[in-house]
Parts: C-alpha cells; sequence; structure tokens
C-alpha cells in the first residue's frame, strides 16, 4: 500500500511493558491535530505508533478526559473516522480501519496498526520531563523506585524545552547542584554536587580528568539521551570518587527506530548552531542499526574579543550477531577552537563584588590580549560494548573506551596587588598551561535474577579497570603591563608564550571488583553492595631546581546498604548508608603519602509516583562526612596534613510533572548546612560554592484547542542560588542572585506542517548583573547575561 508507514512516531515513558496496554490511567488529551494528539498519548503511555500518513493528513482528534485505557482512548480519539482499536493482547494493541475509515483521497482499507508498548530505556532515552528509571544508580537499570539513594535525572526533552546550551545549563534546575561560574566557560562544566567536585562520567565509564583537571572531557549537549546525578558517595559501583556524587551523562546511541532530525538556531552574539541526529535499520530485520550524530557551532560572546567554534560528531553501530549476542561500537571526535582563551575573565573584586570610584567594570570587561589569548581543545573516543544474553536470567555486558583529550590554554591574567586594584595596584602576567589526557577505561558486569523462596533477588557482580596518562605543562609567568588600568584597557600586543617552568606527568591506576543484591520481599526492597579497589598513582614533578616523583599505593572497601518500602498509594520512603574514598595526591612534611580521603552517609527520604501518573516527587535528608581532608601543616604551611574534616548536612526536594490540561511543572528546593568542622585555618567555616538556600521553578502550558492555537506552548521559570563563599577563608561573600528564563514554542503541526517545530529561548530574561563567584582579590566572575536562542527542528 502506498505510504503505508510513512510516518513513524515513537515514544518511551513510562510504562514497563506492553501488557501496560490494558491499564487503566489517568489520561488527558485535549482536541487537536491527530498526529500530535498520537504523540501525546504515546508520551503519556508508553506506546510506540506507527499510522499510514494518509490518514494522519488534515485530520483532528476529539478531547478525551477521565481514567481509561489507552484503547478507549483512542476510541474516543478517532471519534466518527471509522477508526477502531482492535483487540488487546500481552503483545499488541491493534487499530483496524472500519467501514466509515476515510482519507483525502477517499475509503482505504488499512491493514491493522500495531501499537507496543516498549517502556522507558533506562540506559537510553526517556521521553518527556519525567524518567522512571536509571543506569547510573545500581548499573541495571532500576527503576528509581527501588533506589535508596537521591537520583536526579535531567532528560533531553527538558533540557530542550530549558534551552539548555551545556550540561551546567542543563542541571540548573536541579537541586544541590551549582554551576560554580555560571554558563560562562565554553572550555569545561564546573560544577560541585552536595558541596563537592563530582567526579564525571559518560555511560557509565569514567571522563578524562588530567592531572591538574585542564584536560576534562566536555559533554556535547545535543549528543545526549539524559544528564544523570547520582547523590553521596558512589564508590560501590564506581571507585574512587568524590563524596558529592557522580554526573553521568547518557549519550544517543542506536535504536530499532528510524530517526531523523535537523536543528538549525541563532542566538545573542551571532551564535550559530546546525545539528544532524540520524538513525535507522541497516537490514530489513533490524539486526544492524546506526545512528550519526553531528554539531557544528560558531559564534562570539558576552566577553570582548571571546568567541568559539566547535564542531562534533558522534557515529555508532550496533549489530546483533544473534538472537543472544549484540555489539555496539562508538567513537566521537570534538574540537573547539576558542580565541579570547574560552571563558569568562577573571577581573578584581573592586569593580565586580565591590563598587569601585568609577562603578562597576562592564560585563563585556577583557583583561587579556586579543592577538595572545587562545583555548584549543581536541576529543577524541572509541569503543564498543558487547552484550550477551546467557539465560534468560542472566546476561553478561562489557565496555571498552580508549579517550585522548588534548587541551592548549594561553592567557594574560590580571592580578590586583591590593583590593583597591586601582591602575598603580593592578598587574597581567602571560602564562601558558597546555595538558593532555589518555584514559582507557573497562568494566564487565553480569547480572542475572534469582528466586530464593519469598526472596527475588536482582544480582549484579562487576570488575572494572582503568589507566588515565596525563601531561602538564605550565609556563613562567610573565609581566604584560604594570600599572594597568582595567576600567581603560589598553593591550600591548606582541606577546609571546613564556618558557616551561614545571611538568607534572601523572599516571593513575584502577582496579575494582564489586557485588550488588536488590533484594524484594513483597512490597520491600533491600540494596546491598560492597567493592574493594587497588589504586596506583605515579606523580613526576619536574622544575629548573628538582625533580621529585611520588608513588602512592591504596587498597579500599567501600560500600552501600538501603532498604526501600512501597506504600500502594505510590509513596516509597528509603533510607541508606554508603562510603567512597579517594586518592589525595602529595606527601606530608615528612615525605609520607597521604592516605586516601574517605567519606560516609547517611540518607533518609521518600519518593512519591503513582502508578500510570505522569508525576514524580523526591524529598532527601542526608548527613555527609568526608574525612583526611589536606589542610596546612602549622608548623609549615608549605606543606599538607590529613587533619581536615568537612560535613555536609542537608534537605533536598525535587518535583517533576506532567499535569492535566498541557500544563508541565519542575521544581526543586534544597538547603545546605555545610561546615569545615576541622581545619588548621579554616574550622568552622562554609565551604566555597555552597550556597544554604536553593529553589527554582518552571512552568509549562500548552494551549489546548484544536485551532492553529493548539500548536502553541509557553514555558518560564525562577531560579534562584543563595549567599556563597568563594574560598574556604570566607573572605569573599557572593550575594544571591535570581534570574528569570523563558520559552515560546510553536508546533507547526498544528497548521499542517508535521515534524516541524519552532522555538525561542530567553535565560536571564531581566540581563540582571551579578557575580557568579569570588575566589580572590582578582579572581571574581561576572554572571551570564540574557540570552536570546531561536531554533527550528524538524524531524521525519
Amino acid at each position: 500500500m502506498t505510504g503505508k508507514f510513512a510516518m513513524l512516531v515513537t515514544l518511551a515513558s513510562l510504562a514497563a511493558g506492553a501488557a501496560q496496554a490494558q491499564d487503566a490511567r489517568r489520561i488527558e488529551i485535549a482536541a487537536q491535530p491527530l498526529a500530535s494528539a498520537v504523540l501525546e498519548l504515546g508520551r503519556k503511555t508508553g506506546l510506540q505508533v506507527v499510522i499510514d500518513d494518509r490518514l494522519m493528513a488534515g485530520r483532528r482528534s476529539v478531547g478525551v478526559s477521565g481514567t481509561m485505557t489507552p484503547q478507549q482512548a483512542l476510541r474516543i480519539m478517532m471519534g466518527e473516522s471509522g477508526l477502531q482499536p482492535g483487540v488487546v493482547n500481552d503483545d499488541t494493541l491493534t487499530l483496524q480501519a472500519g467501514p466509515g475509515a476515510t482519507a483525502a483521497g477517499g475509503t482505504i482499507l488499512l491493514d491493522p496498526i500495531v501499537v507496543v508498548a516498549p517502556g522507558e530505556q533506562p540506559f537510553g532515552a526517556a521521553p518527556g520531563l519525567i524518567a522512571r528509571s536509571s543506569g547510573t544508580a545500581t548499573k541495571t537499570g532500576a527503576d528509581l523506585r527501588d533506589v535508596p539513594q537521591a537520583v536526579n535525572v535531567v532528560t533531553a526533552d527538558q533540557v530542550a524545552a530549558q534551552g539548555g546550551r551545556s550540561v551546567v545549563s542543563g542541571l540548573s534546575y536541579t537541586p544541590g547542584v551549582v554551576g560554580q561560574y555560571g554558563d560562562t566557560d565554553v572550555r569545561h562544566d564546573w560544577l560541585t554536587v552536595r558541596g563537592f567536585r563530582p567526579d564525571r562520567y559518560a555511560d557509565g565509564l569514567r571522563q578524562n580528568f588530567g592531572a591538574r583537571g585542564y584536560a576534562q572531557a566536555r559533554a556535547e549537549p545535543f549528543g545526549l539521551e539524559r544528564i544523570e546525578v547520582l547523590k553521596g558517595p558512589a564508590s560501590v559501583l564506581y571507585g574512587q570518587a568524590t563524596p558529592g556524587g557522580i554526573v553521568n551523562v547518557v549519550s544517543k546511541r542506536p535504536v530499532d527506530q528510524r530517526v531523523r532530525e535537523v536543528e538549525l538556531s541563532y542566538g545573542s552574539y551571532h551564535r550559530k548552531q546546525i545539528g544532524v541526529d540520524i538513525g535507522d535499520r541497516l537490514d530489513e530485520n533490524g539486526d544492524i542499526l546506526y545512528r550519526f550524530v553531528a554539531m557544528a557551532r560558531d559564534g562570539d560572546t558576552e566577553y570582548d574579543h571571546v568567541s568559539e567554534q566547535k564542531f562534533y560528531v558522534a557515529p555508532s553501530l550496533s549489530w546483533k550477531i544473534d538472537p543472544s549476542l549484540t555489539l555496539t561500537v562508538f567513537a566521537e571526535y570534538q574540537d573547539i577552537d576558542s580565541p579570547g582563551g574560552g571563558g569568562a575573565p577573571a577581573l578584581p573584586a573592586t569593580g565586580t563584588l565591590y563598587e569601585a570610584p568609577d562603578g562597576y567594570l562592564p560585563r563585556s570587561t577583557f583583561v587579556g590580549e586579543p592577538d595572545f589569548d587562545q583555548f584549543d581543545a581536541r576529543q577524541t573516543q572509541a569503543g564498543f560494548t558487547l552484550e550477551k544474553q546467557l539465560s534468560p536470567n542472566w546476561n553478561l555486558s562489557q565496555t571498552l573506551r580508549y579517550s585522548d583529550v588534548d587541551v592548549d590554554t594561553q592567557r594574560v591574567q590580571l592580578y590586583c596587588l591590593t583590593l583597591a586594584c586601582g591602575p598603580s595596584e593592578a598587574v597581567r602576567y602571560a602564562w601558558g598551561f597546555p595538558e593532555t589526557s589518555e584514559l582507557w577505561s573497562y568494566d564487565a558486569r553480569l547480572n542475572g535474577q534469582v528466586q530464593t523462596g519469598a526472596l527475588q533477588h536482582d544480582l549484579l557482580f562487576g570488575f572494572d579497570v582503568s589507566k588515565e596518562d596525563s601531561h602538564f605543562d605550565e609556563t613562567a609567568l610573565s609581566y604584560v603591563s604594570v600599572g594597568w588600568d582595567v576600567f581603560d584597557p589598553s593591550y600591548v600586543g606582541g606577546v609571546t608564550r613564556p618558557a616551561v617552568a614545571m611538568t607534572i606527568a601523572q599516571t593513575r591506576k584502577q582496579m575494582g571488583l564489586y557485588a550488588q543484591d536488590q533484594i524484594t520481599l513483597g512490597q520491600a526492597v533491600i540494596s546491598a553492595g560492597l567493592r574493594y579497589d587497588w589504586a596506583e598513582t605515579s606523580t613526576r614533578t619536574v622544575t629548573s631546581t628538582a625533580d621529585s616523583t611520588v608513588d602512592q599505593d591504596d587498597e579500599e572497601l567501600t560500600g552501600r546498604i538501603g532498604a526501600v518500602y512501597h506504600f500502594g498509594n505510590g509513596i516509597s520512603p528509603y533510607a541508606s548508608y554508603s562510603t567512597s574514598f579517594y586518592p589525595a595526591g602529595g606527601t606530608d612534611r615528612a615525605g609520607t603519602p597521604f592516605e586516601p580521603t574517605t567519606a560516609e552517609q547517611v540518607e533518609i527520604g521518600l519518593r512519591y509516583a503513582p502508578e500510570g501518573v505522569p508525576l514524580m516527587v523526591s524529598l532527601s535528608a542526608y548527613d555527609l562526612t568526608q574525612q583526611n581532608v589536606l589542610t596546612p601543616d602549622p608548623a609549615n604551611t608549605s606543606y599538607n596534613t590529613q587533619t581536615g574534616e568537612v560535613r555536609v548536612r542537608g534537605l533536598e526536594l525535587e518535583a517533576k510533572a506532567e499535569l492535566a490540561s498541557g500544563l508541565s511543572l519542575i521544581g526543586s528546593w534544597a538547603y545546605s548546612d555545610a561546615e569545615i568542622t576541622s581545619d588548621t585555618r579554616y574550622e568552622g567555616n562554609r565551604p566555597a560554592f555552597v550556597p544554604k538556600q536553593q529553589a527554582a521553578l518552571w512552568l509549562d502550558y500548552r494551549v489546548q484547542s484544536d485551532t492553529a492555537w493548539g500548536g502553541l506552548s509557553l514555558g518560564g521559570g525562577a531560579r534562584h542560588v543563595g549567599q556563597t563563599y568563594g574560598d574556604n577563608a570566607n573572605a569573599f561573600s557572593v550575594p544571591s542572585f535570581t534570574l528569570i528564563d523563558a520559552a515560546i514554542r510553536y508546533d507547526l503541526a498544528a497548521i499542517g506542517h508535521e515534524g516541524a517545530q519552532a522555538s525561542l529561548n530567553v535565560t536571564n530574561l531581566e540581563d540582571r548583573k551579578y557575580v557568579s563567584t569570588c575566589l580572590g582579590t582578582s579572581g571574581c566572575y561576572w554572571g551570564p547575561g540574557r540570552a536570546v536562542t531561536a531554533s527550528l527542528n524538524y524531524t521525519w
């Protein structure tokens, strides 16, 4: 039949299997173009719908409201079209044409239209705003309601709706997560989670970091399905980790459906971007699937002389070798070229945090040298995942990835001799600090389900190993200007890069064995896990006067135990205890290598996620303590000693809902009581970058109409970050700020252009001028101002 199955609308959401197509649930779908109504039904019920495009064209649905099955909803939506749902069984819901079914060309006899419910993919896409599962929390793709630890999942749809342009901005509505410099950096994503820098992962494997943290891998949001934040100690599954948690990004990979998307956008400061996402079967049976994602961006920034050119490409291929064995190979290449140094310049406190005699500095202030400042980064990775179904209840999965990050930075920076930082107290110096990192990562997981009496066990046994070789060079500081007026910049030109003054060559190895058991007994789920790690670090530091090598060998046992109880009304309280460790580099005054820092957390909480309702509310309370923190040696402050301790206690609330009548909501709130509880200098102070209060609220409304207005959606939100300190000495207090964001979208299907959507996103709508952080006398940063982005997306 000509044109049959020309339109494929694929969605996954709350359903766990096809049998759920029979379950009654609350369904609210307004009258609208039939294509968009079917899409909304799929998003709300987890249905994959394949429909003849000739029946979709020009046809409008009937509005549905109430508690019903998807079959009943479809019957109502079709109205008097003659199309009616057929028989429902455990696998399919068929939609067949009655004698009155017509299209533009007259009466059509249809083969059955199959409607299936594949469910959300915990290691892939989570359509809509609400994710119900996580591949990060347990490495098994567990239901979030079964995880006894806080997990926040930001879907690609949420990032798009809010106009997120980086991982930092994508997480800006997530409680307990702070973008240290705002969204001003095109080089790296600087974050803290529960007061600590999180370890960064991609698809469950550790990402590059380097010896000094400059050779960090950067994730491109256009290439992601979701961003997940596992809060608190996570060593039981991931080995050495900082105690705040980990951030894991999930990349787009081949799926057994047709993917066709092109995105064009233009925004403030001449920011231009084009993205392409294409995927499909390569053979008739779907044994070979491919995905090709690419993006190119070019534009200036709000800072004088700072611009960005970026190219990203990520191909992947999946081959079902036989019904039980699947091989997926993937690669990624990213190139960032940023004249001007790659981000916001560090400015004096006087003129930003404090008013100078000449007022406040413009946000566009540039203190470097236009013909010298430069940031270049090349990021390459390649690897494979091999999945073997050993039996109906057991599967083996293993992933190997090689990644290389090569970063070169040179900048002219400002240094203030006094807090006043007038023209006579300001100097500028040139320096360079290139860094490279090569990282091999491997993780093998054996997962199986076993029944022992009344207990259902979801078992996981794993082994992972990684090796990172990094090389860091830092040049001497070469003075460029003495007595430089930041309010009246005068660039000298002709700056050359100083000679290398220090080199660090570092090798970090980790090997770990872990086991986890998720036990279900009636409505209770008990989780227990243990891991043993071997970590080796060798750091060689070479200067003009010294050549020293420090070798560290660490071993550590970490674990997590927790329990969840599911009440029938959708409320699931939980409690857990977890531990972590992280190697501490260097030696004390006697030359003894430091022991790893360790951490422990007690957390209680609850989730409210009723079955069949697009709603997830999470509340958690935690007490997190890190021990063996490095602190200056009182006998000689040129050295450190391990007597420090940091404690963070807090509450976090997150709510996401897709309500009736087209209204969606994202809300969050966090309270953090953070204190340096033991330190030779800063005991009693609050750690840097930790606000006591955070709050955010985003509302999105889709107009409910069967006219052209039915394609319109309006969104808006507010983000509040409380007062913070820029350093552990608490010498620089950064005031709180609240920012307003807004969005307008229009689905052109409402006027007959299926698959096309136009959007306009504005962040910091009021163009509020604020300091995002201040590290010191000459280390303050303006937060990003108003940014407007217009986009056009087309899918087919």
